[in-house]
């Protein structure tokens, strides 16, 4: 909630002063890069992972943190996209959003096993995060069962 409450401050100062130059606003860089690998395999800062992951890793849980740590990206990419939109878009007239990356899936064969195992890497590389974003759903995508 901190680190949330921060970054909207931190956009807030941002809008506010460059806002007269700034046309196209990207909240979060690369979502899924930050929360997997910062929290679930170690590979950026802070490193965190669980041993299994990566045996350099001294803390974390690869099994949870990621999805903690993305479902906080997702508040606070809402949090500032509603505090641009009351206090700012109207003068401004810019645009908000989220920069993705992500890897296109295409099943092995036509077997009803193979499109939902794609089904389910295009939900977790992209589907939470872009259909959060855009139809303010949860997280109820295949890779959730």
């Amino acid at each position: 909630t901190y680190t949330r409450k921060d970054f909207v401050a931190y956009a807030d100062v941002c809008f506010k002063h460059f806002g007269d130059r700034v046309q196209h606003w990207v909240t979060i860089n690369e979502p899924l890069s930050y929360s997997l690998f910062a929290y679930g395999t170690g590979m950026m800062a802070p490193g965190q992972c669980s041993k299994w992951m990566n045996l350099n890793c001294t803390g974390g849980d690869s099994a949870t943190e990621p999805y903690i740590v993305a479902h906080n990206l997702l508040l606070a990419h809402a949090t500032t996209v509603k505090l641009y939109r009351e206090k700012y878009q109207a003068i401004q007239k810019g645009k908000t959003g989220t920069a993705h990356v992500s890897q296109w899936g295409i099943p092995l064969s036509d077997s009803k096993q193979d499109h939902k195992a794609t089904r389910r890497g295009m939900d977790f590389m992209l589907g939470w995060y872009v259909r959060s974003m855009m139809i303010r759903s949860n997280f109820g995508y295949s890779f959730v069962e």
